[in-house]
């Protein structure tokens, strides 16, 4: 697999929605490219930022809703 093909399947394999197979490739070109792995880790750590600060009650509605929109 090739970077560009791992960036274009990245968000879908942080979100769990590839076919095993293709989560497989993926995985495996991870293992090998410290690049497209620290795209990852930023895309993981990403989506744990927006869920752990979409989900509490200290946010506004409205920065919650941009966000949401934005993020879609």
């Amino acid at each position: 697999m090739r970077c560009e093909e791992c960036a274009d399947k990245l968000d879908r394999y942080v979100d769990r929605e590839l076919t095993n197979t293709e989560a497989l490739q993926v995985q495996l070109h991870l293992e090998g490219c410290p690049d497209c792995m620290d795209h990852y880790d930023f895309q993981e750590q990403l989506k744990r930022l927006v869920k752990t600060s979409c989900d509490c009650d200290t946010a506004p509605k409205a920065f919650r809703d941009k966000l949401r929109k934005i993020l879609s």
